[in-house]
């Protein structure tokens, strides 16, 4: 009788925070995790870009996990890397299991299968969305107008296009928190603030902050930092403050 040897190794597709639900505020990292789990060999991908700006949002889970400690937050952070499937695109998107990155092939998603592409979705997409759904629906039982904050991060400069920004906020039509925020830091840092840029907040392209908040009429924040400010604990420590700073100022944490 032979042996299940090559069924995969269970791989954690979040990590839950506990936090207090009363603070009216739950934070969600997408792109917490470059972990490619063990089965998929590394996407065929050399370690060094398994680890680089393609594979993950390099700095912002340790953000946002100083931001969830300070103010005592409930968090879920995405357990693995964008490159197995994005968990802010709709998995109908193929940008969700991209074959190419920022002119990177990704030998190991040329090919999918549709099962393959489904596989991937059921083991870390769903689970990791169905944790983001528990946790807003508890915040949403605790109090009846809470704060989805969504902490990504950016590279430094893209195509050729440097991004002065060390925060950028992207946003829709609601911006009840954005316009208020982005006065708030202003105050705190001499450097520029993005507003919509590098990027706006685009429900056709987005799939976190729209499908957890805005369908809901949620306020919601989505943040982007610089890569090179915070990929450093010190880095991390200084802009997590200015931004938990203002949003202690905006939210009157």
């Amino acid at each position: 009788m032979s042996h299940p040897a090559s069924a995969p190794v269970p791989f954690p597709p979040f990590i839950a925070k506990p936090g207090d639900f009363n603070r009216g505020l739950v934070v969600i990292c997408d792109h917490a995790s470059f972990a490619i789990p063990p089965e998929l060999k590394g996407l065929g991908l050399s370690a060094a870009d398994q680890k680089r700006h393609i594979a993950w949002d390099i700095g912002a889970a340790e953000v946002a996990m100083i931001l969830a400690a300070r103010f005592r937050l409930p968090a879920v952070f995405g357990g693995v890397s964008r490159l197995v499937i994005d968990c802010n695109r709709d998995p109908a998107d193929k940008a969700s299991i991209p074959a190419k990155v920022d002119g990177t092939p990704i030998p190991g998603n040329a090919n999918l299968k549709l099962w393959d592409r489904a596989e991937r979705m059921s083991r870390w997409f769903q689970p990791y969305h169905n944790a983001v759904e528990e946790m807003m629906t508890a915040a949403l039982a605790s109090r009846k107008d809470p704060v989805l904050l969504s902490v990504h991060s950016m590279t430094p400069q893209l195509d050729g296009q440097s991004r002065p920004w060390p925060i950028a906020l992207s946003s829709h039509e609601d911006r009840r928190l954005t316009t208020p925020m982005l006065a708030a830091l202003q105050k705190r840092t001499q450097e520029p603030i993005g507003d919509n840029q590098p990027y706006a907040l685009d429900p056709a392209e987005d799939y976190s902050v729209p499908q957890h908040a805005m369908r809901r009429a949620v306020r919601h924040l989505q943040v982007e930092f610089r890569q090179d400010l915070i990929a450093e604990t010190p880095g991390a420590m200084q802009w997590a403050k200015v931004f938990g700073d203002a949003l202690a100022e905006v939210l009157e944490l």
